[in-house]
């Protein structure tokens, strides 16, 4: 009878380590995915930036929610040393080929956001 309760336990012990492992790495996999919104616009005020003109491209990012409502934004693109980097704009307003003014890092291009429409 002792043996079952401590293997029951033992069990129940196993499964609420996997509850929080799973949780962990659900909320781990949520700040990955939206790293953009979450971390780097908030880091690029403490980096060195530079501002340049952007345009609206007609790649879709859908906001969220967009399942139900069908709302979405579109991606801006711009230029740095020949390469071409993009982000959502996360903004329905915003129409293919508009100008926006970005605000990116230096050293890192892929860290940007933008600062007004032009």
């Amino acid at each position: 009878m002792l043996r079952k309760c401590s293997k029951i336990m033992q069990s129940n012990k196993l499964k609420k380590y996997q509850r929080i492992s799973l949780l962990v790495f659900i909320f781990i996999l949520m700040i990955y995915l939206n790293r953009n919104s979450l971390i780097y616009r908030n880091v690029i005020g403490f980096l060195e930036t530079k501002s340049t003109k952007a345009v609206i491209i007609s790649e879709k990012e859908g906001m969220r929610g967009s399942h139900l409502t069908g709302s979405f934004g579109y991606y801006y693109e711009f230029n740095v040393d020949d390469n071409v980097y993009k982000n959502p704009s996360y903004n329905e307003n915003y129409k293919i080929g508009d100008s926006v003014k970005i605000l990116y890092a230096i050293k890192f291009p892929f860290i940007n956001k933008i600062t007004e429409k032009k």
